[in-house]
């Protein structure tokens, strides 16, 4: 009898803790990046074929800086997140290209190029996507998961990350901050 009684409270504490883990809240959270108002890792990684013709085979964070802030994007086709998030960054990057430049960068997801060619058409993304194969750049940036999305100002220094699936609000939120300063 002891020993059910303490299966027993053993599972309703588990259940406890699992039913406290679905409740608590949105999967956002703010994650501070050590990297907050310093200079990003700079990043020269190769396009998918669509957007060579406006930037090249590769595309290089450091010399995008010089024209604008940038917003970069880690996303993979294996996220749910990624598919949510989506829209949003393409909203986002038809209503504000000549004021920021976004980046896609398809990382922990090796392989996978013609699983990404479907994501960009699936969701009709314009904005430019670089391939990281090897997932460096993610952990150079230190990721803990996709999607997370970095804020950079045009001097290069980091603004602003963000854990979790971002929306058209929080996109534009942080544009106004990225295009103030």
């Amino acid at each position: 009898m002891t020993r059910v009684l303490v299966v027993l409270a053993i599972t309703a504490s588990l259940g406890g803790l699992f039913l406290w883990g679905l409740l608590r809240g949105s999967p956002d959270r703010e994650v501070e990046s050590a990297r907050l108002n310093r200079q990003v890792i700079s990043f020269d990684l190769p396009l998918y074929p669509r957007f060579q013709g406006t930037f090249g085979p590769t595309l290089n964070l450091a010399t995008e800086l010089n024209d604008k802030p940038v917003i970069v994007n880690f996303w993979a086709t294996w996220c749910g997140p990624c598919y949510d998030e989506a829209p949003h960054l393409q909203a986002a990057w038809q209503r504000y290209q000549d004021d920021v430049l976004i980046i896609g960068v398809q990382t922990q997801d090796r392989g996978k190029r013609v699983e990404g060619e479907a994501f960009l058409d699936r969701f009709g993304i314009t904005f430019p996507n670089v391939i990281d194969d090897d997932s460096r750049v993610s952990i150079d940036y230190g990721l803990f998961g996709v999607p997370e999305t970095f804020f950079v100002r045009r001097d290069g220094t980091l603004l602003y990350k963000h854990t979790g699936p971002i929306t058209l609000d929080k996109l534009e939120e942080k544009i106004a901050e990225l295009t103030a300063s």
